[in-house]
């Protein structure tokens, strides 16, 4: 309603004659300039004078309002109209002026896909519906009282049900469920296959990985680059003097449970992977640390 009060504003400040060519005009430009806006009336004692479509209207008094704004409009769900067709209208009046909506336009439907969504527009006083996009199914309006939204699954059949009270109304939103689970089998008959070999190449890749982590070259190569081969000293003695003459360096790898692995061991191993070469610069740069050499 929020833009139909703007036009009863402005039709309120016309100063002229009533129901005059000027004051038809009027009438008739409201009606074209505000959206949803079917028809203007201009009422005396609650009695249609002249309105946007005649001169002359000839439609009987309106009956006290359905509902009364907290702002002091009055608001009908009528079938008045100049027209003499038999459709029923939401009017929003003041004093003096009433605008007919189309409530129709109250709903706009923007469907989710290929997911049919429907909106219906009930007045909580009577059960009417108001406006709707589809057929709602009329065991569902005896629940449009409840104070709190509720959903709930009728006949394969979503419903989503939000009152408000304070308007009078409640909004009723429905779909079926067909069309949604045929979406979720569709979805999964193409990403579930396409998720499993993922999965799988994944799975492959890791293994693959851990495999050559696992290898001793790999593990070796590891443990040349983070420097955790160490060098032990054992003294050389000569036996004509008793005196120490040398040291032997030793190299050692220390495993991950504390152990030590032979030396000719992973010697030979660097021998067959052709990691002699850093092992052994490896070696030397540690001994001429140890030394103070750098």
């Amino acid at each position: 309603m929020t833009r139909q009060k703007p036009a009863l504003t402005h039709i309120a400040s016309f100063k002229g004659e009533p129901c005059s060519s000027a004051h038809l005009l009027a009438m008739r430009r409201v009606s074209y300039s505000f959206r949803y806006v079917q028809e203007v009336l201009y009422l005396k004692n609650s009695i249609p004078v002249c309105s946007s479509l005649e001169k002359e209207s000839h439609i009987p008094a309106f009956p006290p309002p359905m509902k009364i704004t907290r702002d002091g409009y009055r608001a009908w769900f009528t079938a008045q109209n100049d027209l003499g067709i038999k459709r029923y209208m939401a009017a929003l009046g003041s004093d003096s002026y009433i605008v007919m909506i189309d409530p129709a336009s109250f709903i706009d439907v923007i469907p989710f896909g290929a997911w049919p969504i429907d909106v219906a527009i009930i007045g909580r006083e009577r059960n009417t519906v108001v406006a709707s996009s589809g057929n709602l199914d009329p065991a569902i309006l005896p629940l449009i009282h409840h104070e709190t939204p509720l959903r709930l699954e009728n006949r394969g059949i979503q419903y989503a049900i939000h009152p408000f009270p304070e308007m009078g109304i409640t909004i009723v939103s429905w779909a079926p469920t067909a069309p949604l689970e045929r979406s979720w089998y569709r979805q999964a008959f193409i990403w579930l296959p396409a998720g499993i070999v993922t999965g799988l190449l994944a799975a492959a890749f890791i293994l693959r990985i851990l495999r050559r982590l696992q290898s001793p070259r790999h593990r070796l190569q590891d443990a040349i680059d983070n420097r955790e081969i160490n060098v032990h000293y054992q003294p050389i003695v000569s036996l004509s003097s008793g005196k120490i003459v040398g040291a032997e360096a030793l190299a050692r790898w220390q495993q991950a449970d504390g152990t030590f692995l032979s030396p000719e061991i992973f010697i030979a191993l660097a021998e067959q992977t052709g990691l002699t070469e850093p092992l052994t610069r490896l070696i030397i740069e540690t001994v001429f640390e140890d030394m103070g050499v750098g």
